[in-house]
């Protein structure tokens, strides 16, 4: 599969003007994407998937995010999607993720309204971020699942057949530009029943150690992954332009001044340590996982590794783009997508620096909401 990953990620590279344009991965690049077998990392086994361990697709999305950020960004939505495999009764699972080029993707924030009818749910809505749906064969979104005089609404997230989904070119953004993220809309749409689950997730229907692990915190990873891919390239952008590059009126390479050199240093010290810590949360998680629910603080490392992951990503992003100096605004310039790319990673919910005050609540044993780890 690596060699698959770098082919598709190679040939996305090569078209990022088109895509970037289009606003969409292309229809022959998000099958080739398909067809590497990185959306089925996380399908359980009864469905035709490989129900591998969390760091499988950590690693997958880092080859890609090395390529083409929208690339990545659309697996690591679509394929840590791939974990609601687990929790679905087995004839909607097999419906959903039977096919090899099953793709689900979505946003499941619970925006959208539903109503209980006989048999299912009545939904509207209308959904931001719908990162990669239009190439998806099951589309998600969130719902608040009204409840009838007093009873409280019930958050959950439905399963939507694309051909009663309305798509809208909303995606005018600054990075990750080819995602095609866009809003997306239901109209008094059934829903049956089995098509839908409570959300935040509880209990898995499949009996594994995959889908032990936090869901939420499996989520993050994926999303931290994009960054690290990232910071890796830039490293790499930042090497190359200081072999050749002297800044006006100076007489050396950026290579050669010491100052570049110590800082250098440092931002491979923070991608390395960061990369370190989000690989033995990841394993810690899902070993923990093979004996039974992982414990609270397990799987705050968990969030707080890919957290602190996307806040170093972008730090690394960054500094190598100011660094390369007036070199690297063009738009035909690696470091200046990188960084527009990054800039739109660390407004994510699941990475974004707000998700600390969970993390430090835990840390001191303070109350909060365990489902949302």
């Amino acid at each position: 599969m690596h060699k698959k990953l770098i082919e598709v990620g190679q040939k996305a590279e090569a078209r990022r003007i088109e895509i970037e344009q289009g606003r969409v991965l292309p229809k022959d690049l998000a099958a080739a994407l398909k067809a590497t077998g990185v959306l089925r990392i996380w399908v359980a086994k009864a469905y035709g998937g490989l129900e591998g361990n969390v760091l499988d697709l950590v690693n997958a999305i880092q080859t890609l995010a090395y390529y083409n950020g929208s690339l990545a960004w659309v697996a690591s939505v679509t394929g840590t999607g791939s974990l609601t495999s687990g929790y679905l009764q087995a004839e909607n699972a097999q419906e959903a993720f039977g096919q090899a080029d099953a793709m689900l993707g979505g946003f499941a924030a619970p925006v959208g309204r539903a109503k209980k009818v006989e048999g299912g749910l009545i939904v509207n809505g209308r959904w931001g971020w719908g990162s990669g749906t239009s190439h998806c064969s099951t589309v998600i979104g969130g719902i608040m699942i009204l409840g009838e005089g007093e009873e409280r609404p019930i958050p959950a997230v439905a399963l939507f057949y694309p051909k009663d989904v309305t798509w809208y070119d909303t995606w005018q953004v600054n990075g990750l530009k080819g995602t095609a993220s866009g809003d997306y809309e239901l109209k008094d749409v059934f829903v049956p029943d089995g098509r839908w689950m409570h959300f935040p997730v509880q209990k898995s229907v499949v009996d594994s150690p995959l889908y032990r692990v936090s869901f939420y915190g499996a989520l993050a990873a994926g999303v931290s992954a994009v960054g690290l891919g990232l910071a890796k390239r830039a490293l790499d952008e930042i090497k190359q332009l200081g072999a050749t590059k002297k800044p006006v009126m100076a007489r050396k390479t950026l290579s050669e001044k010491a100052v570049i050199q110590f800082q250098l240093a440092e931002m491979e010290a923070k991608y390395h340590a960061a990369k370190a810590f989000l690989e033995k949360a990841c394993t810690d998680n899902f070993e923990a996982a093979k004996s039974g629910i992982p414990d609270i603080h397990t799987k705050n490392l968990l969030r707080m590794a890919a957290t602190h992951v996307v806040m170093t990503s972008s730090e690394v992003v960054n500094w190598a783009y100011r660094t390369g100096g007036g070199s690297t605004i063009w738009d035909s310039v690696k470091l200046q997508e990188l960084q527009r790319d990054m800039a739109v990673i660390t407004q994510h919910g699941l990475v974004a620096t707000s998700n600390n005050e969970m993390i430090g609540k835990v840390a001191f044993g303070q109350a909060f909401n365990p489902w949302m780890l």
